[in-house]
């Protein structure tokens, strides 16, 4: 008979799993806990209670040997026997006599049990069962004293058991969502650490008064103090401290079973230890206090140090799991948390992120590192210089030799990203710390380590030269020391069972390989050059002439170090020297672009953390939180129609009603389309019904209010109003499904719209971003993009619209020297270039309120400046307009519009006897109002002196429209929220490109208002999410990480898979019919615009080939297909040859060459393709300075597209990269016309 407890309901994300959990880490694992303990725990829980009860009757009925069905308690016990074998055995030598270099059998079960406790462990379903039974079996506590914890060649364990006890200590908030928004984390386990304290004094002074009163009187502080505890313990006695342990239901040797480990005495004759010393340690477990997690991200550093960064335990190897680096460790666990499709709360949210971050960027800048100091071939000085070529056996040869060779250490190469440390004249270093800050109120660490660096680039080239002047604030450099009197020489070891040494870059040796003492990381402040000119200023780029040109080859780096690690190094945590260590560095390591803003991520998170999980749900409304950690029965509670936000916009001021009357602006085309766009609804316009029969009245603009009428019967009812003269409007005949997401985005809640290759999301993005805009004049809108190119290209999009003021559009970020809009404006839409623009557009304004004035006879032209000025400014306006002008337009309307006596005609430039129209006069006194109030919005930027103060101000006050990408949202959200940035929706496209966390932060840009304004928190009204889980996820270099850790998931596929109801796009208008087939199986419906099949583009066969799309097997050429000349760096020559000579063709036939793309798999294939056209099409052939559109990997090209794509797949002997489907979906849906 079924034992399942009902009640206990599947959601999507595990509906295939639903079961084996429940019978694995159910309510049935309760009957394995001690009777007393179980009491203890159902007292605590009473729906946990309910459902044992449930459980226990159906267990009588079933007459079923629960003993045969305790999987778990089983694996308990199979991993601590294992454990007591192990303890048992020599240490130094594993189950084959061979060293520890590989796991055991044995210590591979033990890994792999523990990995699955502590996955059961963090997830909020098992949790509850699993968490109490762990508790009851000390099973934390006894691995933790085994000896097998403190062997360092099973380091893999001890790591293990950390993440058990942590977890297990994690208290967990098992209270409603309602409530949970007004008690947060740390409130939860304060109050359980009192809770604990308390109970555990009043139990020693109801029955041991006498023997422990100090324990009694203590404070809490005192009593979960772990050491304090141990020291008074100590004077007990050991039937008190059992009595003590059995009373607070930590042990009971009374009720030993099969299913238990044992009784105390028998446990700790195992273990090898005292009975007292065992029961000391399980009431100490049990009665410290876990140490805060914004304590101890605010002690650990954000950049890498050398320990970490070859450390392969918690930075292991790229393909080191679940991959062929080796076959002996595919199926090893390793010590890394995992993201899951729930989480337990919102701080166990941020640090399972935060840790995950911290590790894929220190992977990924241990290759910079690697590949930077290989280029520079260090050596020591007096060896003088050596031949390149026989660099390491040169080295090696030296490494023999005694100390008395070692001077200083020099470098015989060179690299773009690195530059050798000369030393300061001053202070004879590099680096020399100018400041250091006392700690702030309640921390231990400094508040700021500042430091200047100096470089030198009198022997760089000019293009290295600019690089390195590019150097901006904010920008993150590494410290490198290098001490070449301690290389090895030796080369990297082999890869197991293989003919082939580990890469350089995965080398865990490669330390002690080049002489690496030490590396540390900082933050650039600014930068001067020789005359000391801040050239990291950015207003020098607006100044007059340009950006003046650095004086002198010197560069004045000031650098924030991390203050974290300065204070471990201080303390001799960090480094062995000391804070001796900054003097050592010789080597400054920069990085490209985006990989190096992973600092602000992780401070953000810390700055999270730090806040209180109070301030998360005060920025993100009550109605989204539990939604994006997993909680609660119902995925569609936030969504525009749920009964939950229904009732939120009803008691929510500013909020509207999913049945309020909404502006869709020029979002149907005629009254057809909205017809069309609401099928089997009942339609009525301007209220008349709509009908059968349309008729046409030009185009128009639309309100719409729908009201359901109960059943499936839906009322729309719309009203028109004009559309304006100048401006083309949306051409788009946007499809049903395309307005039930629009009109999603424009109401409160969250809109998740699955956007398929080529169905127009970016288009749906841009509508619902100008309909919030004419709907809600008074609220802002921020977009949020993973790209620069994508940003650019809704931005652009939204610029071409016409129908919104570009002084409302902001660009944050310095991906906006690339935007290219179709805008008339000449200046950009950076923070510095729209205030340069609004001052500009104050002076034009000016000058025709000066006209006005002197047309008026208020003033005259000898009023103005020496230079011709206008002699008013915004708050003098508003005095002219409200004494002359207003006057004049009251007058002129008392005499009922007498046209003839319009007193702007001079301003106007009209003949005093020409007679205008009421409407024409009307529109030219609007036209008057419209400047004087727009001049009146640029009063403050008038008033306020510096460029930063009007820049903020723009940014707070007057920005309707924000764009800017993941990343800089993580740079700026601190800024951000300190000045009070606000706002009312986000719209995050590509938001299944994006981590998780990189989802989250932009989320969290404004700080919460308080509960005496508003119910929900947070001024955040809608959440707009734009994505295609299907294609390809967030980049994940490390494949450990995204296989093992799940960290490659973004917010966007976890919501999808935890059953949050989205919108799927279902038309697509990019490619021939039947090249869409070729993807258009992956998703549900998706069938194509009527344009695919009608317009003459779509119906032309392609000129000289012989089909639209086309597989094409290329022999090996010479006898070879793929090779690697490097590890992963994989090409084909023959794949190569054919893509450019069928480029080549194509070009010669008369396709226009900006037309093809050349798309590839891998980056090796990319740059030998470049090889080949760089060779094809120089001077003195028929394609002289010819070239594709793009040259490029799928994984680059994804989010754009071409008419023609020629495809290179590169490998012959596996399939590789395209075992992953989500990159086979990109690869073919980037052609419109033609694949091949």
């Amino acid at each position: 008979m079924e034992l399942r407890p009902k009640g206990l309901t599947a959601t999507p994300s595990n509906m295939v799993l639903a079961g084996p959990l429940i019978d694995l880490a159910g309510i049935r694992l309760w009957y394995f806990i001690p009777s007393r303990k179980r009491y203890l725990e159902m007292r605590r829980d009473g729906m946990l209670k309910k459902r044992y009860g449930l459980f226990e009757s159906r267990l009588k009925e079933s007459k079923t040997d629960i003993n045969k069905v305790g999987f778990l308690p089983e694996v308990v016990k199979g991993v601590f026997h294992a454990v007591l074998e192990e303890d048992s055995m020599d240490t130094t030598h594993d189950d084959d006599g061979d060293n520890n270099t590989l796991p055991s059998a044995r210590r591979m079960y033990i890994s792999k049990c523990l990995e699955l406790i502590i996955d059961l462990l963090s997830y909020p379903q098992t949790r509850p069962h699993v968490g109490p039974y762990i508790a009851s079996h000390q099973l934390a506590v006894l691995l933790g004293l085994s000896k097998l914890y403190h062997d360092t060649s099973f380091v893999l364990f001890r790591q293990q058991v950390d993440m058990i006890i942590d977890s297990e200590r994690m208290e967990v908030v098992s209270i409603s969502n309602d409530e949970m928004s007004n008690l947060p984390y740390e409130d939860v386990a304060s109050r359980s650490i009192h809770q604990r304290a308390h109970t555990l004094q009043k139990l020693l002074h109801r029955h041991h008064l006498r023997e422990t009163s100090e324990v009694i009187f203590a404070g809490v502080g005192r009593v979960t103090d772990p050491n304090w505890l141990r020291e008074k313990i100590g004077y007990w006695k050991e039937d008190t401290l059992y009595d003590v342990c059995y009373r607070s239901r930590l042990v009971d040797d009374d009720e030993v079973t099969t299913s238990s480990l044992g009784s105390s005495a028998d446990l700790a004759e195992k273990l090898g230890y005292k009975r007292r010393d065992l029961l000391s340690s399980i009431l100490l477990y049990h009665q410290s206090a876990r140490k805060n997690d914004a304590v101890l991200l605010s002690s650990t550093p954000l950049y890498p140090t050398e320990t970490l960064l070859w450390d392969p335990y918690s930075v292991p190897p790229g393909n080191y799991y679940g991959n062929s680096y080796s076959s002996s460790r595919i199926m090893e666990s390793l010590s890394l948390p995992k993201l899951n499709a729930r989480f337990l709360s919102a701080s166990d949210y941020l640090l399972r992120n935060f840790r995950l971050f911290r590790l894929e960027s220190a992977y990924e800048i241990r290759s910079d590192i690697v590949d930077v100091v290989k280029r520079m071939m260090p050596t020591r000085k007096a060896d003088g210089y050596v031949n390149n070529s026989n660099y390491y056996e040169n080295v090696h040869e030296r490494s023999k030799g005694g100390d008395d060779l070692f001077s200083k250490t020099q470098f015989n190469g060179w690299a773009r990203m690195g530059l050798e440390l000369k030393s300061n004249r001053e202070e004879k270093q590099g680096l020399r710390i100018i400041r250091v800050d006392p700690p702030k109120l309640g921390e231990r660490v400094p508040a700021s380590v500042i430091a200047e660096v100096v470089i030198d680039l009198y022997h760089c080239a000019t293009s290295l030269i600019s690089e390195w002047s590019e150097i901006s604030e904010y920008d993150n450099l590494f410290l490198v020391s290098v001490d070449a009197s301690k290389m090895n020489g030796a080369p990297a070891p082999m890869i197991e069972g293989r003919d082939r040494r580990v890469l350089d870059e995965e080398d865990f040796t490669f330390p002690q390989r080049q002489g690496i003492q030490a590396v540390r990381g900082c933050m650039v402040l600014e930068v001067r050059d020789e005359a000391g000119v801040v050239l990291s200023d950015p207003a020098l780029a607006y100044e007059e002439g340009g950006r003046p040109e650095p004086k002198g080859k010197r560069r004045y780096l000031r650098v924030a170090l991390d203050p974290a690690q300065y204070a471990a190094d201080a303390t001799g945590n960090g480094s062995s020297l000391g804070i001796d260590v900054y003097d050592t560095f010789n080597l400054l390591v920069r990085r490209h672009g985006r990989e190096n803003n992973f600092k602000a991520t992780l401070e953000t998170i810390r700055g999270l953390m730090k806040g209180g999980s109070i301030s998360m749900y005060r920025s993100i409304p009550s109605w989204l939180m539990p939604v994006i950690l997993g909680y609660g029965g119902d995925p569609s509670a936030a969504t525009f129609s749920s009964k939950k936000m229904i009732a939120f916009a009803s008691k929510t001021a500013g909020v509207n009603s999913p049945t309020a009357e909404l502006d869709y602006g020029d979002t149907f085309v005629d009254n057809t389309h909205l017809r069309d766009s609401f099928p089997d609804c009942d339609v009525t316009v301007d209220g008349k019904d709509i009908g059968a029969a349309v008729s046409g009245k030009g185009r128009r603009k639309y309100r719409l209010k729908v009201i359901d009428k109960g059943g499936d019967k839906v009322q729309i009812e719309a009203s028109t109003y004009p559309f304006p003269p100048r401006g083309s409007g949306n051409p788009i005949r946007f499809t049903p499904v395309q307005i039930k997401a629009i009109r999603s985005g424009l109401s409160p809640g969250l809109t998740t719209i699955i956007g398929p290759p080529g169905t127009g999301k970016t288009d749906v993005a841009v509508q619902i971003i100008a309909n919030l805009y004419h709907s809600f004049p008074t609220q802002r809108t921020v977009i949020v993009t993973h790209s620069n190119a994508a940003l650019n290209d809704i931005f652009d999009k939204v610029m071409s619209r016409g129908d919104i003021d570009e002084r409302y559009m902001l660009r944050l970020g310095s991906g906006e020297r690339n935007l290219q809009t179709t805008s008339s404006s000449a200046h950009d839409f950076t923070k510095t270039g729209r205030v340069n623009h609004i001052l500009s557009r104050r002076g034009d304004l000016l000058e025709k309120v000066q006209q006005l004035s002197e047309s008026l006879g208020i003033s005259t032209a000898a009023e103005r400046g020496a230079d011709g000025a206008p002699s008013y400014t915004c708050e003098t306006s508003e005095y002219f307009y409200l004494h002359h002008v207003k006057k004049r337009v009251d007058e002129f309307e008392k005499a009922n519009n007498a046209t003839q006596n319009f007193p702007f005609k001079k301003f106007f430039k009209l003949e005093q006897e020409v007679l205008l129209s009421s409407e024409d006069a009307n529109e030219k006194i609007k036209e008057i109002d419209a400047m004087f109030n727009e001049l009146a919005e640029y009063r403050p930027i008038e008033l306020l002196r510096s460029q930063k103060q009007r820049s903020d101000y723009l940014l707070i006050k007057q920005a309707r429209i924000v764009a800017m990408t993941c990343t800089h949202a993580a740079i700026a959200r601190s800024q951000l929220v300190q000045l009070g940035f606000q706002y009312d929706t986000i719209v995050i496209e590509e938001a299944g490109q994006m981590l998780d966390i990189e989802n989250f932060v932009p989320l969290l840009l404004q700080r919460g208002e308080s509960d005496d304004l508003s119910s929900a928190h947070s001024r955040l009204k809608r959440v707009c999410l734009i994505g295609d889980h299907n294609q390809l996820p967030p980049v994940v270099k490390n494949v450990s990480f995204s296989k093992y850790s799940n960290y490659d998931q973004s917010l966007f596929g976890r919501l999808i898979r935890l059953g949050v109801p989205s919108i799927e796009l279902n038309k697509q208008g990019r490619a021939r019919a039947d090249i869409a087939k070729l993807y258009s199986w992956r998703y549900d419906n998706l069938g194509d615009l009527d344009h695919v099949t009608t317009k003459d583009v779509f119906k032309k066969a392609n000129t000289g080939l012989a089909h639209t799309y086309q597989m094409i097997n290329v022999e090996d050429f010479e006898g070879r297909g793929e090779s690697a000349p490097t590890a992963h760096y994989y090409q084909n020559m023959g794949e190569a040859e054919y893509a450019v000579a069928l480029f080549q063709y194509m070009v010669l036939i008369g396709y226009p060459p900006e037309k093809i793309s050349i798309l590839t798999t891998y980056n090796g294939q990319k740059d030998l393709l470049l090889d080949i056209i760089s060779q094809r099409c120089v001077q003195g052939t028929p394609l002289a300075g010819i070239s594709p559109g793009a040259v490029s990997t799928v994984d680059q090209y994804q989010g754009q597209q071409n008419d023609y794509i020629i495809l290179s797949l590169v490998r012959t002997n596996t399939v590789g990269h395209l075992r992953d489907i989500r990159r086979l979906v990109v690869a073919v849906s980037r052609a419109r016309l033609g694949l091949y």
